[in-house]
């Protein structure tokens, strides 16, 4: 279940912390390198969409050249986020604890 009496122990907040921030990274990176190869196309002076750049990735190579070009820096992105996330729902609460602890 959900911890002990519903509530989660440590170990469980920053295994769930960790989840959250690979669930995000995989799904977010390869829409944020799409956008920005559209946007370096539009300041080229090309109008290209985030679908036409997809499909141009595809096109080229494949499965593997779509994620070749759409997960570069994966590695560094996931651990930026999930250690952020941890920082955020673990941490964060930890220190307005002890900065606003009623006496």
């Amino acid at each position: 279940g959900a911890g002990y009496n519903g509530v989660l122990s440590s170990k469980e907040k920053i295994a769930a912390s960790l989840l959250a921030g690979t669930a995000s990274t995989i799904m977010t990176l390869p829409l944020d390198v799409i956008v920005a190869k559209s946007q370096d196309a539009k300041k080229a002076g090309v109008k290209v969409s985030a679908w036409e750049t997809f499909t141009q990735d595809f096109k080229v190579g494949g499965w593997k050249g779509l994620y070749d070009a759409n997960m570069m820096g994966f590695e560094a992105r996931l651990l930026h986020v999930c250690f952020t996330t941890v920082v955020m729902q673990f941490g964060s609460p930890l220190i307005f604890e002890l900065l606003f602890k009623k006496k």
